[in-house]
Parts: C-alpha cells; sequence; structure tokens
C-alpha cells in the first residue's frame, strides 16, 4: 500500500499520478529489493543466466540500473528505515495525527527520526508557534520508537 502509485514495466517505472504522494525511505527499500528478487528469478529462468545481459544494447542501461539500485540498497540498509516496519509506520502516522503535521513533515520524520529538539525544530516549520515545549519531546518520543520492535505498541 503504498503512497505513489506505480507502474512496473520490466525494470522501467511510469509514474501514473506524480501528485498524489511521496514515497517513505522504506517504500522505496521494499521496492528495490523486490526488483532486485524479480530481476534474479527472471535471470534464473533464462538459459545461461548473466550471458545475456552483455549481448544486446540495451544491456549496458540494465547494467547501470543494477549498480545504481545495489548503491541505492546498501545505503538504505544501514538507513533508519532498514528497521522499520509497514505496520510501525501506519501507527506512527496515525499517532502523529494530533500534532497537524503536514504530509511533508510527517515524511521527514518518518525517514530522519530526528532525535534532538534541533532536528525537529528543522524539520517541523514553525515548530515554536505550533507546538508547546512538552508537545515537542513528545514528537520526539514518538520518533525514538518508530525503528523499535518494541516500542511500536507504544506509538498506537
Amino acid at each position: 500500500q503504498s503512497l505513489l502509485p506505480l507502474r512496473f514495466i520490466h525494470t522501467r517505472m511510469q509514474v501514473i499520478d506524480k501528485s498524489a504522494g511521496h514515497l517513505t525511505n522504506f517504500e522505496v527499500a521494499s521496492l528495490l529489493q523486490r526488483q532486485v528478487r524479480e530481476r534474479r528469478a527472471a535471470e534464473r529462468k533464462m538459459p545461461l543466466p548473466g550471458a545475456r545481459r552483455s549481448v544486446s544494447g540495451s544491456c549496458r542501461s540494465l547494467q547501470d540500473v543494477e549498480v545504481i539500485t545495489e548503491q541505492a540498497t546498501g545505503y538504505l540498509d544501514k538507513a533508519a528505515c532498514a528497521a522499520q516496519s509497514r505496520e510501525g509506520i501506519a501507527r506512527f502516522v496515525e499517532a502523529l495525527q494530533r500534532f497537524q503535521l503536514t504530509r511533508a513533515e510527517e515524511l521527514m520524520l518518518i525517514n530522519s527520526r530526528p532525535r534532538s529538539l534541533v532536528e525537529l525544530l528543522l524539520i517541523v516549520e514553525e515548530c515554536e508557534e505550533r507546538m508547546q515545549e512538552e508537545e515537542m519531546q513528545e514528537l520526539l518520543s514518538l520518533c525514538a520508537v518508530l525503528d523499535s520492535p518494541v516500542g511500536e505498541a507504544a506509538a498506537s
């Protein structure tokens, strides 16, 4: 259940509605992992796996896609999203409703998980005018449990 509807055609994707929303890093990581699994499964079905990649002219672009995918996946595997779950993010977004944040602010909180008041002030526009000190601390506490499997229940 992605925030942005995408149509996949082999290794290409087409954005159907670019204003529909944004993807979290967790969704991007899931998408890339799924594409890698699909490419590997398709390659295993080919006779002489890997041989066709070096034959056609489009092979270079496919190799480029694989390199970019590996680099992006490597980065995301070390990022905050590696410890997150779809259910945990859904609970987190639900818990954020009372703070009346914008969609972009919610996305930045999910992706960057601020740990300090300074980081929170950089993410939430006019934070000091919109929230009391206690609310800011509560928001930071919610961000701290976002990637914790034990803490997911605490966010609900």
